[in-house]
């Protein structure tokens, strides 16, 4: 009987305590505790510095334990004025723990009675010579690694991504051409669950969700649908992704390297209350749903959805652990609430219709002088995105040709993009990226995150970061910056132009001669009409 019962009450600790919502504010000095220095020196030009790799031993440190699963929802935070600092490409990772750059953005929690999301904000605390300084974080920082763009020699998803088609990740499924329609733009609301670490690369360390395992994204900007009777309705898109590939140090991967954290799924169901954003036309009109499988989908069950006309709730629940779905399943769909009556939304809540036509990308600078220049770019409009690269190939690579590496300064465009409006609010069209050097050389050549200090440990970075290499190739990847630019009913006409670029930021990197501003180095021309 112990031998039955025993496994049984482990299996409720872990479940339970991965649940349990924080009851205060973490403070950024425990990711220090138990850690010291893991000093080394590095001689160039007979010229000796110091520098300190603990900080990445590990960069990622549970905040409660492994097993924790955070829950969060709050919406996409973004500059008010031009749509910079949302979601993007990180341009910078370290390269020992990704295969591709992460997917990151930041949520503002959601205030609760009982503090269960905005308890994951920690305090930082800032070291001073009078003292110290503490803040509380303010908003919580969520990253999953994108699985596009590779092409680096020893990367396993290089093949894949120079064929346009995704390495896995926060892309799977993906191939040529496909808008990605389950990354988040500025102003969605999320709902998110995953591992809550310290990031203790960048002290005082932030607390993160970092990788994600689910996410629920109720998009700012309506969708429309057409239902049995091939009517049209405006609906409230809910974009919802769950996969246990989170990255290269946390997958279900079968030849992963044996350090590498496997994603139980099916530890838990997911559960997630949405309020619908469309106005309810009148009284009478109830609240329906249509369901849209995505090509990455695999999962075998039915989700379970409830709602409710008079409140203008849904609530929706993926049965993972109850009806024991297999952890390597994946659910990938889009979850459209709509109102029965009319076109779907209130008459004095109007909706306009934009078509947003990308016509040409112009390099006023490219990076490189004597070498073809590596081109990464991705631009985001309303609510989806595209991997600008995918439309350029050449005998279908678009990484090793192509975009992907040009002498060439100016290229046509002709993607389009169809958004819906509600007065009141707007929407972004953003283009962002970078040009490869060094470092990206080194992405898939993972390292332990808890290795020790020691001489092995050391050789393994110095070999590779202060490589002759790394410096030749250019050190670190050059950023493009970001083109943004908000655009809403009153700043529009019937049919505008744009040229836009970016308007600040500085490219920076220990080698010489990558110091410059990113002001206008990029133009991304497009024109906006409005069709009804």
């Amino acid at each position: 009987m112990k031998k039955v019962l025993i496994p049984i009450l482990l299996a409720l600790f872990h479940f339970s305590s991965a649940q349990v919502p924080l009851k205060s504010h973490p403070f950024s000095t425990q990711s220090e505790e138990g850690f010291s220095s893991c000093r080394d020196t590095f001689i160039f030009l007979k010229r000796k510095a110091y520098y300190d790799v603990g900080l990445m031993l590990p960069s990622w440190l549970p905040v409660v334990d492994k097993n924790y699963i955070a829950i969060a929802e709050g919406r996409v935070s973004y500059n008010l004025t031009d749509g910079t600092d949302g979601p993007h490409l990180a341009g910078e990772d370290l390269p020992f723990c990704h295969y591709s750059h992460d997917v990151d953005f930041s949520i503002i929690p959601d205030k609760t009675e009982d503090n269960r999301f905005t308890n994951l904000l920690p305090y930082l605390v800032y070291a001073k010579a009078d003292g110290f300084d503490t803040v509380l974080q303010r908003t919580l920082n969520c990253e999953w690694e994108s699985g596009l763009a590779m092409n680096n020699k020893m990367n396993p998803i290089r093949d894949e991504n120079d064929a346009g088609n995704s390495g896995g990740f926060f892309s799977t499924g993906h191939e040529r051409g496909d808008l990605i329609w389950n990354w988040p733009g500025i102003g969605d609301w999320v709902h998110i669950e995953g591992s809550y670490v310290w990031d203790r690369g960048h002290p005082p360390a932030e607390a993160e969700i970092h990788p994600p395992r689910f996410m629920a994204i109720k998009r700012l900007l309506p969708d429309r649908v057409i239902i049995g009777d091939s009517s049209i309705k405006f609906a409230t898109r809910v974009d919802v992704f769950a996969c246990g590939d989170g990255g290269a140090v946390q997958n279900n991967r079968f030849n992963a390297p044996n350090f590498v954290r496997r994603v139980n799924m099916s530890s838990k169901d997911y559960d997630v209350t949405i309020k619908i954003e469309v106005p309810r036309p009148s009284a009478k009109a109830h609240l329906k749903y249509s369901i849209a499988r995505h090509k990455a989908d695999n999962f075998s069950l039915y989700e379970l959805i409830e709602v409710n006309d008079d409140s203008a709730i849904a609530h929706f629940s993926i049965p993972w652990m109850s009806r024991n779905a297999n952890d390597l399943e994946i659910y990938a769909r889009t979850i459209s609430f709509y109102w029965d009556e009319g076109n779907g939304t209130a008459t004095d809540a109007p909706i306009d219709i934009y078509k947003v036509k990308f016509t040409g990308l112009r390099f006023k600078h490219l990076d490189e002088l004597l070498t073809k220049a590596e081109i990464r770019l991705y631009s985001n409009v309303g609510s989806d995105w595209v991997l600008l690269n995918d439309f350029f190939p050449k005998k279908g690579k678009i990484l090793s040709k192509g975009l992907g590496k040009t002498y060439k300064h100016k290229w046509t465009l002709n993607n389009e993009f169809t958004v819906y409006v509600p007065r009141g609010k707007s929407f972004r069209v953003y283009m962002a990226g970078w040009e490869v050097d060094g470092v990206d050389r080194l992405f898939g050549g993972l390292l332990d995150p808890n290795s020790p200090c020691n001489r092995k440990t050391k050789h393994f970075i110095k070999s590779r970061i202060f490589s002759f290499s790394m410096v030749m190739n250019g050190c670190f990847d050059d950023n493009l910056g970001e083109t943004s630019k908000l655009h809403s009913y009153d700043n529009l006409g019937k049919k505008d132009s744009f040229s836009n670029s970016p308007q600040k930021g500085t490219n920076d990197d220990p080698c010489p001669g990558s110091k410059y501003p990113l002001k206008d180095r990029v133009f991304l021309n497009y024109t906006i009409e409005k069709v009804n």
